[in-house]
C-alpha cells in the first residue's frame, strides 16, 4: 500500500517529482509514516495526538529547509489520505464493512484536522527561523561591508554573492507624528527591504538604515525610488535617502559615507521624501565641509543676523526665482517695500542682490547659513 500511496502522491503533486535525488530519498519513509498514522487514527477512532505527529513534523521541517512551498507540502497529506481511503474502500466489499467505512469518515476528517495545522505550524516556524538566520547573516555582511571589514567567509557560508557593483542607499526616517506613533515602523521597513531584491543586504534601525543592492542596472534605481516612497507611505513619516554607487565591495565604505552625508543634508534641510543623489545636493554637500569659502559666505550674511526682515526678504527673493512680485506676495508686503529691503542689504553687506553675480553668492551664503544652523 505504501508504494501505491507514493505513486498516487507523485502523480498528483508535480513539484515532488522535480525534487532532487537527495530530497526524494526520504519519500518512501514519509509515505509510510503518513499511512501508518492514518490507519492508526482510523483504528483508534480518534485523531492523532501531538506526540504521534513527531515524525511528520520532522518531515515538514526537512521540506521547509528544502524550500518546498507550504501548499505543496500540505496537499501531499490530503492526497495521501484520499489514496489510503480509496485503498481501504476498495477492500470493503461486505455491507458491514461499508457501514464501518462510513462510520470512519469523521476520523478521517479528524486526522486531517490534526495533521494539517501541526505540519503547517512546524513548517512555518522552521521557515521563520531560516528567514531570521538569513536576514541576520545579510545584516552582518552589510555591516561588515560598510565598515570595510572582511565579510567573505560569512558571505560564502550563507551563499551571499559579493561579486560586481552595488547600489548603496542610506535612508533616514523622521520622528513619527503622535497620530502615527504606533505604526510598526521596523516591520514596514523590513518588508519593503525584502521587496527590493532577494539579494539585497541591509542594516535596519528605527531611525533608518543602509541598503546594499547588488547589480548596476537601471531597474535597481527605480526599485530604490519605490522603496523610499513605500516606506514613507507605510510608516507615515518623512523618509529621505542618499544614494551612491560602488564598483565593487572595496568601494562600499566610501559610497556609504557619501550616501550618508547626502541623506543627512536632505534630512536636516527638511527635503521631502525621496532618494537624493549627488547631483541634487552637490552645492549643499560641498558647503557642508569646513573651509575658507564657507567661512567667507557665512561672514557675508553676518550683518543681517540681527535684521531678520532683511534676511527674510533675501530668502523670499531666492526662493521665488528672483521674481520680485512673487517674493513680495510671499512676504505680504508691497513690492516697493521689498525693493527697499534689497537695497538695504546691498548697503550693509557691500554686495547687491539685484546683481546676478552677487545674487548667486547670496544663494550660496543662505545655503551655508542653513547648514551651519543645523549643525
Amino acid at each position: 500500500m505504501t508504494r501505491d500511496l507514493l505513486t498516487e502522491v507523485l502523480s498528483a503533486v508535480p513539484d515532488y517529482r522535480e525534487l532532487s535525488a537527495d530530497a526524494r530519498e526520504d519519500l518512501p519513509q514519509a509515505a509510510e509514516a503518513n499511512l501508518r498514522l492514518f490507519l492508526r487514527s482510523l483504528s483508534d477512532r480518534r485523531p492523532p495526538d501531538k506526540d504521534a505527529l513527531t515524525e511528520l513534523i520532522e518531515i515538514a521541517v526537512r521540506r521547509a529547509r528544502a524550500g518546498i512551498p507550504l501548499d505543496t507540502v500540505l496537499s501531499v497529506y490530503h492526497h495521501g489520505a484520499i489514496a489510503a481511503w480509496n485503498s481501504v474502500a476498495a477492500a470493503a466489499t461486505a455491507p458491514a464493512q461499508r457501514e464501518q467505512l462510513l462510520a470512519a469518515v469523521p476520523y478521517v476528517l479528524g486526522y486531517l484536522g490534526a495533521v494539517t495545522p501541526g505540519v503547517a505550524s512546524a513548517y512555518l516556524r522552521e521557515r521563520q527561523d531560516l528567514h531570521w538566520e538569513q536576514r541576520e547573516a545579510k545584516r552582518a555582511v552589510a555591516q561588515a561591508l560598510v565598515h570595510g571589514t572582511p565579510a567573505d567567509l560569512l558571505a560564502e557560508r550563507f551563499g551571499i554573492s559579493l561579486d560586481g557593483g552595488f547600489r548603496v542607499l542610506v535612508f533616514r526616517l523622521a520622528e513619527a507624528d503622535p497620530a502615527g506613533a504606533n505604526r510598526p515602523v521596523l516591520r514596514v521597513v523590513q518588508a519593503e527591504v525584502d521587496a527590493v531584491s532577494g539579494r539585497a543586504l541591509s542594516t535596519v534601525e528605527r531611525g533608518g538604515g543602509v541598503l546594499l543592492v547588488p547589480g548596476m542596472d537601471g531597474d535597481a534605481d527605480a526599485a530604490l525610488d519605490t522603496f523610499v516612497a513605500r516606506v514613507a507611505q507605510g510608516t507615515g513619516v518623512r523618509t529621505v535617502a542618499g544614494f551612491a554607487t560602488a564598483a565593487d565591495v572595496t568601494d562600499i565604505p566610501a559610497a556609504a559615507e557619501e550616501a550618508g552625508e547626502i541623506a543627512r543634508l536632505a534630512y536636516q534641510l527638511h527635503r521631502p521624501s525621496a532618494v537624493y543623489r549627488m547631483a541634487d545636493l552637490a552645492l549643499q554637500y560641498q558647503l557642508a565641509r569646513p573651509g575658507p569659502a564657507r567661512t567667507w559666505l557665512l561672514t557675508l550674511l553676518a550683518p543681517l543676523h540681527d535684521q531678520a526682515h532683511l534676511l527674510d526678504a533675501l530668502r523670499a527673493l531666492i526662493d521665488n526665482d528672483y521674481n520680485r512680485q512673487q517674493a513680495a506676495a510671499a512676504l505680504v508686503v508691497h513690492r516697493n517695500t521689498l525693493n527697499y529691503r534689497l537695497n538695504r542689504i546691498a548697503t550693509v553687506t557691500g554686495y547687491d542682490p539685484n546683481r546676478p553675480d552677487h545674487a548667486q553668492l547670496f544663494a550660496a551664503a543662505l545655503t551655508a547659513h542653513d547648514i551651519d544652523a543645523m549643525e
